[in-house]
């Protein structure tokens, strides 16, 4: 069928209306465009397409520079949008999901990384011993002979590495450190990469054996242990510790701070320097590292979920949950403790428009909003939030 795209959907999207009235989300197409769409799913209210023919193009259009993305990758699904155009379009999807929230908000900014190389952590699957990404909406492996969108050191992994007889295979690299690892579900022995990189299997860890690398970010050194979250890249971690730090010096007051879903320590770190910080976490691997990286802080480092911690007062809170976001028990947990400041970090739109929303109903309006492109070339989001009580 034959349609004009007005808007973006939170996947990246286009979305249009049918001639009978419902909502089509076009896969690869842009708002102002016109295109022939090929129905792949169809619902009562909605449907799901791809493109077949561009009729009208969007001046933002650019051809996809990836071989292996028009070969059907499921990996970067932006690349078809100018990557000066996607810190807009990002912005775009967090204004409508909080308007659909109800959340009132102040114009969004966006922040870009400063000397990015790329992803430095992947998952793979793996086909016939090597490393390959998924096609979209698909099981199918494309195994790739290169990959724009990673560190040149992980590339070399994913390109020539050979992982055995092992479904998925892990990839970590330090970018800024030169160190690499790799985490398999198979027999480590049977893994061919380089001398330097660190070979450990999921079977060994939960046997007890650790393995980490170190990243350099945010103008410090960072231990990462193999099953710990850490940010698929340096500079966005400088690039959003950078804004959280500008937000606290803005908005923030003086007195503790709570690094909730701290992680291996980012937040606490380098926002919490000359702070009474508690940092909140529950994963054991990362409340190991933490305890490394934040040896020299005055941190308090509590293993539990956050939804179950007992608040204490604190002046401060920043929050960075995993994509399902805070839902009423993290928000509620957090807001006892009865900040001046409430610092929500996202990477998914509309968990964070529903966050939003619960913060508002707590009594914090939303001051500040970034889109920080952690993820340059695909529709993910990364959005901080700025809440002050009102």
């Amino acid at each position: 069928m034959r349609l004009q795209v007005t808007a973006t959907a939170r996947d990246g999207a286009g979305v249009a209306r049918s001639e009978d009235g419902r909502v089509v989300f076009i896969e690869g197409a842009l708002p102002g465009e016109t295109v022939v769409a090929e129905l792949l799913r169809e619902e009562k209210r909605w449907a799901r397409a791809g493109v077949v023919e561009i009729i009208t193009a969007s001046p933002d259009r650019v051809p996809v520079p990836c071989t292996h993305r028009l070969a059907g990758c499921g990996g970067c699904d932006l690349l078809h949008l100018d990557l000066l155009r996607q810190p807009e379009m990002k912005a775009s999807i967090v204004a409508e999901q909080l308007d659909r929230a109800g959340v009132a908000a102040p114009a969004i900014g966006s922040r870009a990384l400063d000397g990015d190389s790329g992803r430095t952590t992947v998952r793979t699957a793996v086909l016939n011993s090597r490393a390959g990404f998924r096609e979209g909406g698909s099981h199918d492996v494309i195994l790739p002979d290169s990959c724009l969108a990673v560190d040149p050191t992980l590339e070399e992994l994913l390109v020539d590495g050979r992982y055995g007889g092992a479904e998925e295979v892990t990839i970590r690299v330090g970018a800024r450190t030169g160190e690499r690892l790799v985490l398999i579900d198979g027999d480590p022995f049977e893994v061919e990469v380089p001398d330097d990189v660190l070979v450990v299997s999921r079977t060994e860890l939960s046997e007890g054996r650790r393995a980490w690398i170190h990243e350099e970010a945010a103008g410090r050194r960072w231990r990462i242990s193999a099953r710990s979250f850490f940010q698929n890249r340096p500079a966005g971690v400088d690039a959003l510790v950078g804004e959280v730090t500008d937000i606290a010096a803005e908005l923030g007051a003086d007195g503790p701070l709570i690094d909730a879903y701290a992680g291996i320590g980012i937040f606490a770190g380098t926002v919490g320097l000359d702070r009474q910080v508690t940092a909140i976490e529950r994963g054991g691997d990362s409340i190991a590292d933490a305890r490394v990286n934040l040896a020299e802080a005055d941190v308090k480092i509590v293993k539990a979920a956050v939804e179950s911690w007992k608040a204490t007062r604190s002046a401060i809170v920043i929050a960075d949950p995993a994509r399902e976001g805070l839902r009423k028990p993290g928000v509620s947990a957090l807001v006892a403790s009865q900040p001046d400041l409430f610092v929500l970090v996202s990477c998914d739109p509309a968990s964070f428009a529903r966050d939003a929303g619960l913060l508002a109903g707590s009594g914090f309006g939303l001051e500040r909003v970034t889109v920080v492109d952690m993820f340059p070339g695909t529709s993910h989001v990364e959005t901080i939030g700025a809440f002050i009580q009102v």
